[in-house]
């Protein structure tokens, strides 16, 4: 079976499809074509509008034929909205017969692909033969539908690799996200913690990993605490494989994809405290996890000025690996009837 994955360039939504399809290809032999369409990185372009009033161009089709260069796509899959735009677009342009004045290329893909949109679109929702949409998203649903149609399936969370590898009492592993719209970033709070669970578990070797979001001064602070630590490691590689190792993971709430990704293995997962801006899906998320004991969590305390009284939480130690992907896989080869 041959997949046209369009991609956004966004890493988080680049590791759910490839988690995705990665599980799918276990019983079914899949080829998969790496799409990234042109002009897809241009921040300015909203993709506000439907890509299924615009007129096709020779343009379109080369674009187009430049990625598929097979006959039989049977998948078009991609996440984010504007991924979705150009599945959308793609599939106008695979189907239709209204060849408009002008017109002289040939599409060399006769097929009628399937689309899947990973996470809810924002437009022509009834164009996709499936939608597979985060649960925080349910709201967001029955605002534009009374009942959720037959061709939304939901997963909790974020779709992520499962490993069941054993892990190693001797790694720890801290992820660091930055600035966002949901959580304070609040370097010295942050900092406090990482002391205080790396004390706590002096005989680990830590892999702290920042992100392309964490601040200079919050870098900073992390490299000056690798040089007087040397159990203390600043890494941007080997992720996944740090991850599927570490015996405890501690993680700031605004990485949502990591905090998936982590509970998606052995280990113990913690969550940095972090102070809300206001409630909203993801605060509600991140929420739902701390109260059924999903993760552990540091509990962070101003006592008097220059004291702080910092304690770990755990997490329930009869937590089950989440295999949110699995499950979605099978959904999508039944519903589909893939094979």
């Amino acid at each position: 079976m041959n997949v046209l994955w369009v991609k956004d360039g966004k890493l988080g939504h680049e590791k759910q499809v490839k988690a995705l399809l990665d599980e799918l290809s276990k019983e079914i032999k899949i080829h998969v074509i790496e799409y990234q369409p042109h002009g897809i990185l241009n921040k300015k372009f909203k993709y506000l509008f439907s890509p299924l009033s615009q007129s096709i161009t020779n343009e379109d089709i080369r674009d187009i034929n430049s990625a598929c260069y097979e006959d039989n796509i049977s998948l078009i899959i991609g996440a984010g909205r504007k991924s979705h735009w150009h599945i959308l677009k793609i599939s106008n342009v695979i189907t239709s017969s209204k060849y408009t004045e002008g017109i002289t290329e040939k599409i060399n893909i006769t097929s009628n692909p399937k689309k899947i949109a990973i996470m809810f679109p924002a437009f022509h929702r009834d164009q996709f033969n499936l939608i597979c949409a985060p649960k925080h998203d349910m709201n967001k649903v029955r605002s534009h539908h009374k009942h959720p149609p037959q061709n939304i399936l939901f997963y909790e969370g974020s779709l992520a690799k499962v490993s069941i590898e054993e892990v190693d009492d001797n790694i720890g592993l801290i992820a660091v996200g930055g600035k966002n719209k949901h959580y304070l970033f609040n370097i010295k709070k942050l900092v406090d913690q990482i002391e205080f669970i790396i004390s706590i578990y002096p005989n680990k070797i830590w892999y702290i990993f920042p992100s392309r979001r964490t601040p200079t001064k919050m870098n900073d602070s992390l490299q000056n605490l690798a040089k007087i630590n040397n159990k203390v490691v600043i890494s941007d590689k080997n992720f996944d494989e740090v991850l599927n190792k570490a015996s405890v993971k501690v993680i700031t709430q605004d990485s949502v994809n990591m905090v998936y990704e982590s509970l998606s293995t052995k280990g113990n997962t913690f969550l940095f405290n972090m102070k809300y801006f206001r409630k909203n899906k993801v605060i509600n998320q991140m929420n739902e996890l701390l109260h059924n004991k999903n993760v552990g969590y540091i509990e962070y305390n101003k006592m008097v000025k220059g004291l702080n009284k910092i304690k770990i939480h755990m997490q329930n130690p009869h937590h089950e690996v989440f295999a949110e992907v699995e499950k979605l896989a099978y959904k999508i080869k039944s519903k589909l009837n893939l094979s």
